[in-house]
Order: C-alpha cells, then sequence, then structure tokens
C-alpha cells in the first residue's frame, strides 16, 4: 500500500509539472509572441510612416522649388522682353522724328535757296 501511494504520488507529482511547465511555457510564449509582434509592427509603421514623410517633403520640395523658378523665369523673361520693346520704340521714335526733322530743315533751306534764287534772277531780268 505504501509502494502504491508512492508510485501515486510519484505519477501526480509528474503530471502535475509537467502541466505546469505545459502551461508556463505557452503563456511565456503567446506572452512573446505578442510582444514581438507589438514591437515588429510598431517599428515598421514608424519606419513607414517616416519614409513616406520624408518622400512627400521632398516631392513638395521639388515641385514648388521648380514652379517658384519657373515664375521667376518667366517673370524676367517678360519683363527683360517689356523692357527692350520699349527702348526699341524709344530709339525708333527718336531716330524718326530727327530725321523727319533733318528732311524739313533740309528741305526748307532749299525752298528758300531757290526762292531767293529765283528773286535776285527776276531783279536782274528787270533791270536790262
Amino acid at each position: 500500500s505504501a509502494s502504491l501511494n508512492s508510485a501515486t504520488t510519484s505519477s501526480l507529482h509528474s503530471a502535475t509539472t509537467s502541466a505546469s511547465n505545459y502551461a508556463t511555457t505557452s503563456a511565456l510564449n503567446s506572452a512573446t509572441t505578442s510582444t514581438l509582434n507589438s514591437a515588429t509592427t510598431s517599428a515598421l509603421n514608424s519606419a513607414t510612416t517616416s519614409a513616406l514623410n520624408s518622400a512627400t517633403t521632398s516631392a513638395l520640395d521639388l515641385a514648388t522649388s521648380s514652379a517658384l523658378n519657373s515664375a521667376s523665369t518667366s517673370a524676367l523673361d517678360s519683363a527683360t522682353s517689356s523692357a527692350i520693346d520699349a527702348a526699341t520704340t524709344s530709339a525708333l521714335y527718336s531716330a524718326s522724328t530727327s530725321a523727319l526733322l533733318h528732311s524739313t530743315t533740309s528741305a526748307m533751306a532749299s525752298f528758300e535757296e531757290m526762292s531767293s534764287s529765283s528773286s535776285s534772277s527776276s531783279t536782274s531780268t528787270s533791270l536790262s
């Protein structure tokens, strides 16, 4: 009877220990897996968000810089073209006015010279 009790006690102890070890191992595995999954997910989310933010910011900066450069270049081209047109128009107007004035003055001088010459010729004929 003592032997049977001892064997029974030993068997129960062994079974209890085994069940306890299994439950402990299972609980630890579950907790470890959950912790690792959570940490991995968090790290991946953080890295993904950071990479997306960086890429988006870089793309926006590039697009903004390009748009500003294009607008500045366009404005400078327009202003330069306008200034050149104005200067050219002014120069042409000044040259045309000067040429017309010179031509008019020259024509008037020629007309006066012809009139004077004609008047002298008439006077000379009359005296004769």
